[in-house]
């Protein structure tokens, strides 16, 4: 039986929905990837975002980079407009040139600190962290307090006195610490920002890392003395002073070695005989920091200031336009201890004999009592060797006491109208206090002025100055006791005091907080005045002293009017010693207040930190510090608060002239002759 043959399959029957299924599949079939694309279109949009977002990341990090020393230049020129618009081109091509190792420096610094692996982060981090609080929160704290940042001269200065600077930065930690702290944090989250967004690659970073090693060389070693004083970047400005530091210390210069008074070799005085007047002892009392314009010179009835001494000396002779040459205590003790101009040779004044030295040739007892503590500037190492029959000083009235402050001013008059009883007559005594020097010692039973702070910041204006107010008052009281206690002493009918402050004070009248900075009058205008018993002063002398009641005088004429008073002004004995003794008894007259005089903080003895200088003749003064950009000229008599500078025209020539010959040039240039000080 043959096998059947399997019928062929048959073929599906059409519908009209079936038709349209098949097109549809049909279209599918004829474009195919429809499904891909729009997964593809997706992702491409995602990557031009990507592309984007990474180039937005790369500006925004090399924002990031540029962005704080971008800061620190634009705080620098708000804080110092005038200064910079005034420069010179070349001024300001040097100027330019540190605001390019700025931003080297630190943008590489950071670059190199933002890596996420690697041991050179740590080190970039911490170098960062030191540079800003340094660099940028120290100089802006310095120029808050001075005007002026610091630079190499002034830590050449201060390297000398580190104790006494850091006394200072404690009474005033507060003030630093808000200066410090700011760019500190910065330093220290920064490179986190960065490192979120745009971290470096390390062949970048290896690149960044020698950027900022060259830039910070040259910040170190390129001679901040190729620009204009002061004219550069604060931040470039303290690496240079660092490197300029470290190539004093190598070269042995003398602004770090001969910053402050030195051993003396005082020529010897020959014996000679004192003729006073009339005889008299001499009690010359001097106190530290106070301006004329914090006390009451002249006797007044209803005195706020300084009621105590006020009360114990209705009768003193005022002399109410006492100044200073200067606004530094050791260049006023100078001045005044043995008569020369401060801008002498550094031999010539270790050479001249001090005015114990005289008194002690001519057979009048000398007595130096004073709360200041010697280890300050050299003081003790100045006076070695001066024969003295009584003495005391701050740490032989307290165990500890500050350099700047010393010991209790208290105590010193305690003291002093104890021992006095010791000192035969006819006797020469020195009182000299020092609580007023910054951070001005107070007592809260003698606080009329409040509130008060330490800080000197901007913003505590008024709380510093009332500090500075209380400190004098208080000083007062003991000033009260000690002219009370000498009124009761038996010789108090032939002996006369004179009384004066080594330099002034300034309170942010201009800007700063302190002294020798510059030479407005709030730092150098002194009270001055002479209480003598009547029958002490012949009237001739009595009547010169009362005509200069408003005449401009320095304190050039204090150490002739010392010797006046103990007889040996003029004495032909001491005529070869006295030859450059540069003032006159103000018993006959004071000099002549139309002889141009030099006013500075800069000599050969001290060797100032912040450059200023001048020149002074009759109520014309023409000054000028290293911030400044042009000489400045005020008329103290019409403007005692020196707020209108009537510019350089305004002063005689022969101020101008004097002021640059003896200070060796302008304030605000390079010294002609390297780091010497002013005077040669």
């Amino acid at each position: 039986m043959a096998d059947a043959e399997s019928p062929p399959p048959s073929e599906p029957k059409s519908s009209p929905a079936g038709a349209e299924a098949g097109e549809a599949e049909a279209e599918r079939r004829a474009e195919p990837g429809e499904a891909e694309a729009k997964p593809r279109a997706d992702e491409a949009r995602g990557a031009t975002r990507a592309r984007r977002l990474a180039v937005a990341r790369r500006w925004a990090g090399r924002a990031a980079v540029v962005l704080p020393p971008v800061l620190i230049v634009v705080a620098d020129v708000a804080r110092r407009f005038e200064r910079v618009r005034h420069s010179e081109r070349s001024e300001l091509v040097f100027y330019a040139f540190s605001v390019l190792l700025s931003m080297v420096f630190w943008g590489s610094l950071m670059v190199v600190a933002a890596r996420r692996a690697g041991f050179s982060r740590w080190i970039a981090r911490g170098l960062l962290a030191l540079g800003a609080t340094f660099a940028v929160g120290a100089q802006f704290y310095t120029h808050s307090r001075y005007q002026a940042y610091l630079d190499h001269r002034a830590v050449l200065v201060g390297t000398s006195m580190l104790p006494s600077i850091g006394q200072q930065l404690w009474f005033d930690r507060w003030t630093f610490l808000r200066a410090l702290l700011p760019p500190l944090a910065i330093a220290i989250a920064w490179p986190f920002v960065l490192r979120r967004i745009a971290p470096a690659r390390p062949l970048g970073a290896r690149h960044a890392q020698d950027s900022a090693t060259l830039a910070l060389l040259f910040a170190l070693f390129v001679s901040p003395e190729r620009g204009a004083e002061q004219g550069t970047v604060p931040d470039v400005m303290y690496f240079s002073s660092m490197g300029q530091l470290a190539r004093a210390r190598w070269d042995h210069n003398e602004t770090v070695e001969r910053v402050h008074p030195g051993p003396r070799s005082p020529k010897p005085v020959p014996k000679v005989v004192a003729k006073p007047a009339v005889p008299r002892n001499v009690i010359f009392v001097i106190t530290e920091s106070v301006r004329a314009q914090s006390v009451c010179v002249e006797h007044s009835p209803d005195c706020k200031w300084t009621p105590f001494s006020n009360k114990e000396v209705p009768n003193r002779l005022p002399l109410t336009q006492m100044r200073a040459l200067d606004s530094t205590t050791a260049i006023s003790l100078s001045i005044m201890w043995n008569g020369l101009a401060p801008t002498e040779t550094r031999e010539e004044l270790h050479a001249a004999p001090l005015v114990w030295e005289y008194m002690h040739a001519a057979g009048i007892h000398g007595a130096y009592w004073t709360s200041q503590n010697l280890l300050f500037g050299n003081s003790g190492t100045w006076l070695e060797g001066v024969p003295l029959e009584r003495r005391t000083s701050a740490t032989e009235l307290e165990p500890n006491p500050t350099y700047e402050m010393g010991a209790d001013d208290g105590k010193l008059v305690d003291f002093v109208l104890k021992d006095i009883a010791n000192l035969p007559e006819p006797y020469f005594a020195v009182v000299h206090l020092s609580n007023t020097h910054f951070p001005y010692k107070i007592d809260p039973a003698y606080t009329p002025w409040l509130p008060q702070e330490e800080a000197t910041g901007p913003g505590y204006e008024t709380e510093i100055l009332n500090r500075y107010q209380d400190s004098i008052y208080l000083q007062d009281v003991a000033l009260g006791r000690l002219f009370a206690g000498l009124k009761k002493r038996p010789e108090a009918g032939r002996t006369v005091t004179v009384f004066v402050s080594d330099h002034g004070e300034q309170m942010r009248e201009k800007g700063a907080v302190g002294h020798t900075g510059t030479l407005f009058d709030v730092e150098i205008r002194v009270p001055f005045w002479v209480d003598a018993p009547r029958g002490t002063l012949t009237e001739g002398e009595e009547k010169s002293l009362a005509s200069l009641r408003k005449t401009p005088v320095t304190n050039l004429d204090i150490f002739p009017t010392l010797m006046d008073l103990v007889g040996l002004y003029g004495a032909p004995e001491l005529a070869p010693l006295q030859a450059k003794v540069a003032g006159k008894s103000l018993l006959r007259g004071g000099t002549d207040p139309e002889r141009p005089i030099v006013l500075t903080n800069c000599t050969e003895l001290w060797a100032c930190a912040f450059k200023n200088w001048g020149a002074m003749k009759g109520t014309k003064k023409l000054i000028a510090h290293e911030g400044d950009h042009a000489w400045n000229c005020y008329d103290v008599a019409d403007d005692p608060d020196e707020r209108k500078n009537l510019g350089e025209a305004a002063c005689p020539a022969e101020l101008k002239e004097l002021a640059e010959r003896t200070g060796n040039g302008r304030p605000w240039a390079p010294w002609k002759k390297g780091l010497a000080t002013a005077g040669r």
